[in-house]
C-alpha cells in the first residue's frame, strides 16, 4: 500500500458527517519527531495540553455536531518513543471529544490487522 502524506488526507476529517475512525500502525510519525513537543518530550517533558490545536479544535466541533472521532492505537512491547509519545499527548484529543485505544500490536498480529493505517 503506498504511503499517502497525511496532508492529502486531512480534508477527510473535516468533511464526514457521522464517523472517522483511524487506525495507526506505525511505531513512530515523521511529523511527531520533528515537532516541538516530541523533542521536549524526549529530553522528559511531558507534552503539554494542546486543546486550541487546528485538530482538537476540528473535533470539538464535529463532536458538537453529533460526529464521532475515534482510534485504535497499535503499540510495541516495550512501546517506542513514538508511541509513548502519542500515549502522553492523547489527554488533549481526548479532552476534545475523541476516543482513543489501544491494542498490543501482537493482539493486532494475531487478529490480521494490516500494517499500514
Amino acid at each position: 500500500m503506498p504511503l499517502v502524506p497525511f496532508e492529502e488526507i486531512t480534508h477527510l476529517f473535516a468533511d464526514f458527517e457521522h464517523t472517522a475512525f483511524r487506525l495507526e500502525t506505525r511505531r513512530g510519525y515523521a511529523t511527531d519527531r520533528e515537532g516541538d513537543r516530541f523533542k521536549a518530550f524526549m529530553r522528559g517533558i511531558d507534552p503539554q495540553p494542546a486543546p486550541d490545536s487546528p485538530w482538537n479544535t476540528n473535533v470539538r466541533d464535529k463532536a458538537a455536531q453529533g460526529a464521532r472521532f475515534s482510534r485504535v492505537r497499535i503499540v510495541d512491547d516495550p512501546p517506542t518513543d513514538g508511541q509513548r509519545f502519542l500515549m502522553a499527548a492523547a489527554s488533549s484529543n481526548i479532552a476534545a471529544g475523541e476516543d482513543i485505544r489501544v491494542l498490543s500490536r501482537y493482539v493486532a498480529e494475531t487478529a490480521g490487522l494490516p500494517d499500514y493505517d
